[in-house]
């Protein structure tokens, strides 16, 4: 037997202590570190009393503290227990309470998991304490990971206890300590101990799953040296018992949807098994350990991993934990793990439980009072009372003998404190909580339960009380003949019939709080005499009999113990818990024991801290607002009435038990109401009554609401009929108390805030305020009854109708169609019945329909244009509650009892006016005999019958359909003038063919007449006979009309003079014919004298219209007739009201119209006046109506010469106007070739006929319009339309004066194939594809060049009216030279001054190729620049870098004449232009040549361009460039080239070779080279600035002065000017070293320079704007732009931080110079990089993409307006100076200056606008820019920007805000209210939703995501569904759970099976998270062959062609070759399948 197998055995095998005296070595006790010689003082004392170990006597029986002191030599029972002081009398051992404060972080409990949600669980611990355990970490749901019920191991993260403030019942503050302990349930915390060399067989260990698999699950141990992800399995062969795999993270699949929402005291055993296994991703259990690896090296993957099972409770209970491991090792306190199963021996018999010993003796533990598993009874063993014996020590007749050994379960393990505890509770040994579950076990809590006994007692803590059992009788415990008995006994681990009996002994305990209620009167003597300590031992002495208590809680589960209360106002009180409220209760004085803000109170409902909220507007019957200073009446009785602490009557309106609230009223009429409350829909029966109150007042009505928050409406039909409310808004208000009976109460759809009742559905009560009950079962039937006996065409009396309801008119879906709306009307039966039926009940109502079409005879088409007119029209007759003072007509009733319908009543006067002639002939002749009918279905119809009827529809494809009574229809065709008929007016016609169809409405064909034919023969003699020609001629007067309907353009009037009755005349007044009233004449002339900013709407007839005063039904006197016309027997008659003369008002005029038949008859020069009808887009002009059927177009600069009025013209030209113009040539005949061109300014004293009129001539001062789409002559140049049809061309030089020339002010020139910003730019097609609606004539758009080739920008915008000055005659093409100048307008017309040799000039880019630049100077001089001469740099692309209109420096090489034109006063110059910078900045003299150099000299330079085979460099002060080879350009091998040298680098080199014949250099760039030189240079400096150094400061000022000169001067480059300038010092002998300190926005100093103490430095940094450490946050939304010196682009310059430390290192290798000179040294060649930089810059066109000045953006913003880049850079800049008011600014001038068409442009600047105020501003300021930026732009892309903003923000929280919780959650709760307004806002938009899930997800905010997910599909349509969910998915495997997300793709799937792009994309997803298993199995799924030989899903060849290509491109990349080829054999059987013949 090998030695450590022969340890263990003698280590099991060895005797007790007792029989035995244990001998100790002096080596460390591993269990609790202490070694025998602590134990020497003990031993010494023992030692002392020989005779203590012989002694044999009943202590010893009994485990006497003498026996238990001489035979143990580890601390007693383990830590926890207070060991007796040695004394003459034995005393026994003390076991200390496992109390909050024992507890220390890394103990180990035993726990039942008592309640879980999603964020946390509750889990009941030992000595009735309870911790939580928190989700976070690797948890997402709880509810996911344990269930409720589980008795599992815990361990203790960290105690917390804080003080709070709580109020008593007294309303006393008085403080309160909340304890909180924090639990771990995470294997790496509960196995801490354990190590893989640990682990045995058949051990219990800790497991949480983290995959499930197709055979089991793979779980992580949490031990160090085991595989996290596959170091340990479950198979599900070895789950014992059930199991079920849950998808979706483990989400149990119930009938309850809101399974997050259940109450805290809900058990999930009533849902879930509880020996059911749930395997899900997280889920945690104590797994049993199966297999261990196999130690020796041969083993399999397959042996490696830890095979793991899962037993239930019953099983595992009965497990018991060996003394030794296998491994022969025993076992330590840090292995010991709560729910371990021991056998114990009992050692001592302390005063509160029992001292063992377990585990092979090793270790000592205690069991206290409370884990014995049974309570004292007041009975000894013997039956016997033993009220004597307060110890009430029944265990030490129990443990004893035999009965010393027990098993018993580890409850607590603190290797700290060395505290081990156990338990003997039968449930705790068994591990069963399920009986800890039925209603048996304890009594519910309420109960009330009397005589129970004191049977422990802790001093100033509490009492334990023994409850009384059921069968109290003395030999209970000692018949033992009842089956449960021996079931137990059996269980049990003592067959002792006295201990089963203790064990039924069910206990509570009382809390010294709530133990009795203290006197609150002060004087009372007991309080003086005892305290409560006091008077509690004094009422709870031991077996003290308590008369009753109430049982509070049954939560602590681990004991088994309840809680309880014996306070008499605790046990009579009526609510112990929010469950006990019941909705309509009433309770009765209730103490205030505070009042809110707002008015609302909160009261004590029970002295359990129950509380309930009175609201504001429930304290009174009336609701009051209390905030109103009106109101100060209520305000002094609610102060004395409802003070803190009196007493009210309540009634409890709704109760929240899982929320805890509880909403009251103290309102009398419900408090004191008798009648039956109503608090559930269920219990609701027709025609009951209750009181209640008003919730919400709308005009459609009132909700009521009840108890329980029953409510019901009373509808605004109702309340009108019933109470004749008209508006309830107004007669009724929220909170008011209202009796209402119940009418219905029906099952209807669920919504969102609809209560469910307990039946699961949903209803609707209807309500009336009217008490007494209805006859009428329903009101339906009544009308159904009603309307059987109603006829069509019954006349009904005035005031007989009462509306009741309206019911608003609305659009039609396409926008385009008014559906007019309707009033319901009330009506007594009395005035439907006959005279038969007078008798019957006359007090009944029918409703009835009034049509808004039906009130009138006709209708107008501006009241049909919008919903408003209608509704407006309507509201003249119709009024709420009121009755109509017409008479009426049924037209319609209703003959289908199944589908019921309202008859239809019409009140059109001409109707009535036909049925009453009607009925006068049947009351004579006894029928109805008549030439007019009003026809039905069942009339007899004839042709010739003359019928009169409305029109109800008007289709141009037919005609106009009439309508008469029943429905019966007719049509008047198209070609009988039925399109002439207005919609909806009453006419009259005659029969001119009938259809009958047996069993259906005949088909009448109808045709409009005036009047009766027969009428003419009743005429007076008066009535003209003879032509309508003879009759009508143009310039008769007709004499006065009368105005039947008007619109926009015409006015349809009846001639009144009764000598032309009897001829079908129709007549009309055009409005260009018309004369408004003379007060109108002012408004009617244009141009208005003052703007008016309102909009014209389409069809309205505004103040300025002639139309303005007139109304239907008016007369107008003198009307003369201007044409006439007669078809089809009609007359048409063109008449009009105005003079033949010229009318003068107020000082204007207005010529009389012309009417002309044809444009042709209007010849040019023709005076005439014209009506407005609209202004063109972008200001181009005016549309005008002539006359009837002929339009004009007056160009803008053909309206006035006011550039004000043209550029505001729609404010000052309004639709209607008159104007007074004369006829002009059409210029261009293309353009608005229909209509007549007019001019207003024209000069009519000139001849216009030859074309020579108002020709432009050189000098004039002209008004032009600029026009952008016209191409441009000579460009760059300004096209604009002027005055006459002429066009003007403005040169780029002559916009601005020369000394305000700015960079590109045309913009930029952006063609399609330019890659430049093309997507944010928009071609406007607007004017070219406008609708002409107009039925007269279409007016062609301006047919001009609207090629989207090229976008501009710039200052001058399209369509803006500008002056200018002629500079040249009219050219063959009509163009003329124009200048803006502002001198040329001024007067001079001189021109510019030629440029000399050597002298530096600017120009403007005419054109650029790849071989130079073209120039423009002035209108007469040009110039060019070859390509080496445009920078010093190489140019790659010098069409980008210079393009056209670009603003240039240039110096002059020389000059020539081109030609001299005809005035022989100006010359075409051609000059050659130098653009380099070294050229501008160099002095000529002094220049380096090419002679200069020699071989063997050292130079400085720049390198310029940098190759594979070297660099290229340009040497200081010249033009000449060498090549230093890659072996020269350094010391060492170089591996890439471009890390050590930038293009911009200031070297020095070497001159290697000189070839002066090919004029080569070759130069060498080593740093060998150069060793020598740094000592000498930096003397040589040195002595420089010694001498130097007293100029240096008044150079430094000078330079400044200089800058600030020459920065007044806007050019491109700008800084040439302060370059120049250090020539000049240079010259004069001073230092041009300082120019670095000049630049504003130079390189930020290197660390050794922020280190230098000398005045320069001190200098250098005071001229720096700002510095690193006062860089502000400029992060507005967007990358700036403006970078660091460090991160230039490669043909630029990099930082000078690497130059100035290569530098720094140059001096430290000579070790030879001071500190000084090294600084002086580096700050020297750092001013120099800086400079070269700055030139660098400049040349290569870099200044404009890094401006570092206002100049530098404001000379970018004039070019570029457009530009959101561009102003959002300068916002950045404000930024950066702190100045956030100025960019403010700049934002809001950008939006005014960028052009409304630049929507992206606007959209960008307002994105930087709200991030700006994001950072910066308040909330009201935030918001403030949020509705601005949604007014202005899309509002959706609004919101997604600040939410996209918010969501970086809360990133940047998580970073940033580490530890500052409150920060965070203020950024949090920001994010969540915006993304929450915006999903409201636009909920039917599937972009919002999925931006929100991407949001929550990203924050592991799971549950919400789901939510989210939900209430998404219920809001988005049902197309949008697939989508979205697609999107989901995709963000499930990004930022949530890849199981989810897969789930949702298989849904997707399974729904869509032939939508190959989800498979694709779900394919992709897999692989690209590393499951390309999973991607295989989903291709093979879909391509498996069933066994017909079909698909599960029939694809298409292409389809399948697709997979497979997808599948195979998938392995090609991740799978291997065995793979393709079975995709590829799978291809082939497929194709093989599909070409094989099928077989029949």
């Amino acid at each position: 037997m090998p030695l450590m197998q022969m340890m263990g055995f003698l280590l099991l095998h060895r005797r007790h202590p007792l029989e035995k005296k244990r001998t100790r070595s002096n080596s460390t006790d591993f269990l609790f570190g202490s070694s025998a010689q602590e134990e020497t003082g003990l031993k010494g004392k023992k030692q002392k009393n020989p005779n203590s170990n012989n002694k044999k006597s009943d202590s010893t029986k009994h485990g006497s503290t003498s026996s238990f002191k001489s035979s143990s030599v580890l601390p007693m029972g383990g830590g926890g227990v207070l060991q007796p002081i040695s004394s003459p009398v034995p005393k026994a051992a003390l076991i200390e309470s496992l109390s909050f404060q024992k507890l220390a972080k890394g103990t180990k409990l035993l726990g039942i998991v008592r309640e879980v949600t999603p964020d946390y669980a509750v889990v009941s611990l030992p000595s009735m304490l309870t911790g939580f355990v928190r989700r976070g970490g690797l948890v997402t749901r709880l509810d996911h990971v344990v269930s409720v019920g589980t008795m599992l191991p815990v361990v203790v993260v960290k105690t917390s206890s804080e003080t709070v403030s709580s109020a008593n019942s007294d309303n006393k503050r008085k403080p309160v300590t909340k304890k909180r302990i924090e639990l771990s349930i995470m294997p790496a915390q509960v196995n801490l101990g354990w190590n893989s060399n640990t682990l045995y067989e058949g051990m219990s260990i800790r497991g949480r799953i983290i995959s499930v698999e197709d055979h089991g699950c793979i779980v992580d141990l949490g031990i160090s040296g085991i595989n996290s992800t596959g170091g340990s399995f479950l198979k599900f062969d070895n789950v014992e018992g059930d199991h079920e795999v849950l998808p979706d993270e483990g989400e149990i699949q119930s009938d309850d949807e809101n399974l997050d929402e259940r109450p805290n005291n809900y058990r999930q055993q009533d849902k879930i098994n509880p020996y059911t296994f749930y395997l899900n991703k997280g889920r945690i259990y104590d797994f049993t350990v199966l297999s261990l690896p196999s130690k020796n090296g041969n083993s399999s993957s397959s042996s490696a991993i830890i095979q793991l099972k899962l037993e239930d409770s019953r099983t595992r209970s009965k497990s018991l934990t060996s003394p030794m491991l296998p491994s022969t090792k025993a076992h330590e306190i840090r292995t010991l793990m709560p729910g371990m199963l021991v056998s114990a021996y009992v050692e001592h018999h302390a005063r509160n439980g029992l001292c063992v010993s377990f585990l092979g003796h090793l270790f000592r533990g205690s069991i206290d009072f409370c884990n014995l598993g049974g309570f004292f009874n007041g009975k000894t063993k013997k039956g016997k009372d033993n009220a004597k014996d307060n110890n009430q020590a029944w265990w030490k007749d129990v443990f004893v003998g035999n009965s010393r050994t027990v098993k018993a379960r580890l409850i607590v393990a603190d290797a700290a404190t060395k505290t081990i505890r156990l338990s003997l509770l039968p449930h705790i040994l068994k591990l069963d909580t399920t009986c800890l579950m039925k209603e048996n076990n304890l009594p519910s809590v309420g109960t009330i339960i009397e005589e129970a006994k004191v049977i422990r007692l802790d001093s100033g803590i509490g009492a334990l009380l023994a409850l009384p059992s059921k069968n109290d009788s003395d030999n209970a415990f000692i018949d033992g003949d009842d089956e449960n008995d021996k079931k137990n006994a059996q269980q049990s681990n003592l067959k002792s019939k006295y201990y089963q009996s203790l064990c039924k002994t069910k206990c509570a305990y009382v809390h010294i709080s709530k133990a009795f209620d203290l006197p609150t009167d002060k004087n009372d003597k007991s309080l003086r005499i005892r305290t409560p300590e006091s008077l509690f031992a004094k009422h709870f002495a031991l077996n003290t009999t308590i008369p009753k208590l109430r049982i509070l809680s049954t939560s602590n589960w681990m004991d088994n113990i309840a809680s309880c209360a014996t306070a008499e106002s605790i046990v009579a009180s009526a609510a112990l818990t929010y469950n006990d409220i019941c909705p309509g209760e009433v309770y009765k004085a209730v103490p205030i024991i505070s009042s809110l803000q707002g008015g609302s109170l909160l009261v004590q409902l029970s002295g359990m801290g129950i509380k309930g909220l009175v609201p504001a507007n429930h304290l009174f019957d009336k609701a009051i607002d209390f905030a109103a200073s009106s109101n100060l009446f209520w305000k002094k009785i609610k102060s004395e009435k409802f003070t803190v602490g009196k007493k009210i009557d309540v009634r409890c309106l709704s109760v929240d038990p899982i929320a805890k609230k509880c909403v009251l009223t103290s309102k009398k009429l419900l408090v004191s109401d008798k009648e039956i409350p109503i608090s559930s829909y269920l219990e609701v029966g027709v025609n009951q009554r209750a009181t209640g109150f008003i919730s919400k007042v709308s005009k459609a009505g009132i909700i009521v609401t009840f108890y329980n928050n029953v409510h019901g409406k009373v509808s605004a039909r109702r309340l009108a009929e019933e109470q004749g409310v008209e508006d309830p808004t107004i007669d009724f208000q929220v909170g008011d108390v209202v009796k209402a009976r119940v009418v219905s109460c029906n099952k209807k759809q669920a919504s969102t805030n609809d209560l469910v009742e307990s039946d699961g559905q949903h209803y609707k009560l209807q309500l009336s305020l009217n008490l007494s009950e209805s006859n009428q079962n329903s009101d339906q039937a009544n009308n159904l009854r009603n309307a059987m006996k109603i006829e069509s065409g019954i006349l009904l009396p005035t005031k007989c109708l009462k509306v009741i309801e309206l019911v608003s008119s609305r659009m039609n879906s396409d926008k385009k169609t008014l559906i007019p709306g309707y009033a319901i009307v009330s009506i007594k039966s009395k005035y439907l019945n006959s005279d038969k039926e007078k008798s019957s009940d006359k007090s009944t109502s029918i409703n009835l329909k009034l049509p808004f079409e039906q009130i009138f005879d006709s209708y107008n088409s501006y009241d049909l244009c919008s919903v408003q007119t209608m509704n407006e029209l309507s509201g003249t007759i119709l009024k709420v509650g009121k009755k109509i003072e017409k008479e009426s007509i049924i037209i319609k009733t209703s003959y289908d009892t199944e589908s019921f319908t309202m008859p239809i009543v019409s009140t059109r006067s001409e109707l009535i006016k036909t049925k009453k002639k009607l009925l006068k002939i049947k009351n004579k002749n006894g029928s109805e005999d008549s030439k007019i009918l009003i026809p039905s279905p069942i009339t007899p119809l004839f042709m010739g019958a003359i019928v009169h009827g409305y029109c109800n529809n008007v289709d141009s494809r037919y005609g106009a359909f009439i309508r008469f009574l029943d429905g019966l229809t007719g049509l008047v065709p198209k070609l009988k003038g039925g399109l002439d008929i207005n919609l909806y007016s009453t006419v009259l016609c005659k029969v001119i063919a009938v259809d009958i169809v047996s069993d259906k409405a005949p088909k009448i064909l109808l045709k409009q007449v005036l009047a009766l034919d027969d009428c003419k023969e009743d005429k007076s003699h008066n009535t003209f006979k003879g032509s309508p020609s003879d009759l009508f001629k143009p310039g008769d007067i007709i004499g006065d009309v009368m105005i039947n309907d008007i619109n926009f353009s015409r006015a349809n009037v009846t001639l009144v003079n009764s000598k032309y009755e009897g001829n079908q005349i129709k007549a009309r007044i055009h409005f260009t014919m018309a004369q408004p009233v003379e007060e109108y004449v002012s408004h009617n002339t244009m141009p208005l004298s003052k703007p008016v900013k309102s909009l014209d709407r389409e069809g309205e007839i505004s103040k300025f219209h002639p139309f303005y005063s007139w109304k239907v039904g008016n007369t107008i006197q003198n009307v003369r007739c201007v044409a006439s016309d007669v078809r089809d027997g009609i007359t048409f008659l063109e008449l009009s009201n105005c003079s033949t003369k010229p009318i003068i008002h107020v000082g204007k005029s207005m010529l009389p119209p012309v009417f002309a038949e044809s444009p042709s008859l209007l010849k040019i020069g023709t005076s005439l006046c014209a009506r407005i009808i609209s202004v063109f887009p972008n200001k181009q002009g005016i549309r005008v109506q002539i006359c009837p059927g002929i339009v004009g177009y007056i160009a803008g600069v053909e309206l006035t010469k006011n550039i004000h009025m043209l550029n505001a013209m729609e404010s000052f030209y309004k639709c209607g106007g008159v104007l007074n113009c004369c006829v002009i040539e059409n210029k261009n005949p293309k353009r608005l070739k229909h209509s007549i061109h007019l001019s207003v300014i024209a000069d009519k004293n000139s001849d216009i006929d030859d074309g020579t009129a108002n020709k432009p001539v050189y000098g004039a001062l002209i008004v032009g319009r600029i026009n952008r789409k016209i191409k441009e002559v000579m460009p760059p140049s300004l096209m604009i339309e002027l005055q006459g049809g002429y066009v003007g061309k403005c040169d780029v030089t002559e916009l601005k004066n020369k000394d305000e020339w700015s960079n590109m002010p045309l913009g930029r020139e952006i063609f399609e194939n330019d890659k430049m910003s093309n997507s944010n730019m928009i071609c406007d097609h607007d004017e070219s594809k406008r609708i002409v609606t107009d039925e007269e004539d279409a007016v062609e758009a301006d047919e001009v060049d609207l090629s989207c080739s090229r976008i501009r920008g710039g200052l001058y915008e399209d369509g803006q009216y500008v002056q200018c000055r002629v500079l040249s005659e009219v050219t063959s093409q009509n163009i003329i030279e124009v200048s803006l100048r502002q001198t040329r307008i001024d007067g001079n017309l001189d021109g510019d001054s030629l440029p000399k040799l050597n002298e530096i000039v600017h120009g403007y880019v005419a054109s650029t190729n790849r071989k130079g630049c073209f120039l423009r100077f002035s209108r007469y001089v040009q110039g060019r620049t070859i390509l080496k001469e445009l920078s010093d740099n190489f140019i790659t692309d010098p069409m980008t870098m210079f393009p056209p209109g670009r603003l240039i420096v240039g110096k002059v090489k020389s000059m020539r004449r081109s030609k001299t034109f005809a005035d022989g006063n100006q010359e075409d110059i051609m000059i050659d232009v130098d653009m380099r910078e070294s050229t501008l900045l160099s002095n000529n003299e002094n220049k380096l040549s090419f002679n200069d150099v020699k071989e063997g000299e050292k130079y400085p330079g720049v390198i310029t361009r940098i190759e594979s085979y070297g660099v290229f460099v340009r040497l200081e002060n010249s033009g000449i460039s060498g090549l230093a080879h890659l072996s020269e350009c350094s010391d060492k091998y170089i591996k890439n080239i471009n890390s050590l040298y930038d293009p911009g680098d200031l070297v020095k080199v070497l001159i290697v070779k000189c070839d002066k014949d090919k004029r080569r250099l070759s130069l060498s760039l080593k740093a060998s080279n150069f060793e020598d030189d740094s000592e000498s240079e930096s003397s040589d400096d040195d002595e420089e600035d010694s001498d130097d150094e007293s100029s240096l400061e008044e150079a430094s000022k000078g330079a400044m002065n200089q800058m600030e000169i020459n920065s007044d001067v806007e050019s491109d480059d700008e800084n040439y000017a302060n370059k120049l300038a250090m020539e000049k010092y240079d010259k004069e002998g001073e230092i041009h070293d300082t120019s670095s300190s000049l630049e504003v926005g130079s390189s930020h100093e290197s660390s050794s320079d922020s280190e230098t103490s000398d005045d320069y430095s001190q200098h250098s940094e005071k001229q720096k704007f700002t510095s690193e450490n006062d860089k502000m946050d400029t992060d507005v939304g967007f990358q700036w732009g403006i970078k660091s010196r460090e991160k230039l682009s490669n043909d630029g310059t990099k930082s000078s931080d690497s130059s100035v430390n290569m530098s720094e290192e140059e001096i430290e290798d000579t070790g030879k110079n001071s500190k000084r000179l090294k600084n002086k040294g580096v700050k020297r060649r750092q001013e120099e990089k800086d400079l070269t930089q700055l030139e660098q810059r400049m040349a290569d066109g870099q200044a404009e993409d890094n401006p570092e000045t206002s100049s530098d953006f404001e000379r970018l913003i004039a070019s570029d307006p457009n530009s959101s880049e561009i102003w959002i850079k300068y916002m950045a800049y404000h930024l950066s100076l702190a100045d956030i008011e100025s960019a403010r600014k700049i934002a809001s001038l950008a939006l005014e200056r960028i052009d409304f068409r630049e929507e992206v442009q606007k959209l960008n600047v307002w994105t930087a606008f709200i991030t700006l105020e994001l950072k910066y501003g308040t909330q009201n300021s935030l918001d403030k820019t949020i509705e601005r930026a949604s007014r202005q732009n899309n509002p959706k892309q609004v919101y997604l920007r600040v939410c996209e903003m918010l969501e970086r923000e809360v990133d940047m929280a998580k970073e940033n805000f580490l530890g500052k919780k409150n920060a965070k959650m203020h950024i949090i709760e920001k994010a969540d209210d915006m993304f929450g307004r915006m999903c409201k806002l636009f909920k039917s938009k599937k972009s919002v939703w999925v931006a929100q899930n991407k949001y929550l997800l990203k924050n592991s905010r799971f549950d919400e995501a789901h939510e989210s997910c939900k209430k998404s599909l219920s809001s988005l349509p049902t197309y949008k569904h697939i989508n979205t969910m697609l999107k989901y998915a995709q963000q499930e495997y990004e930022f949530g759970t890849v199981e989810r997300g897969r789930t949702i793709f298989e849904g997707l799937i399974e729904k869509n099976p032939k939508r190959l792009d989800i498979v694709f994309v779900y394919s992709d997803k897999e692989v690209k998270h590393g499951n390309i298993e999973v991607a295989r199995s989903l291709f093979q799924k879909i391509t498996n062959i069933q066994s017909d030989g079909s698909h599960k899903v029939s694809y298409s060849d292409k389809q399948m062609k697709s997979l497979y290509k997808k599948w195979y491109r998938m392995e090609d990349s991740h799978g291997d070759e065995l793979q393709r080829q079975n995709v590829k054999l799978a291809a082939k059987a497929y194709v093989e399948r599909s070409i094989a013949p099928k077989k029949k």
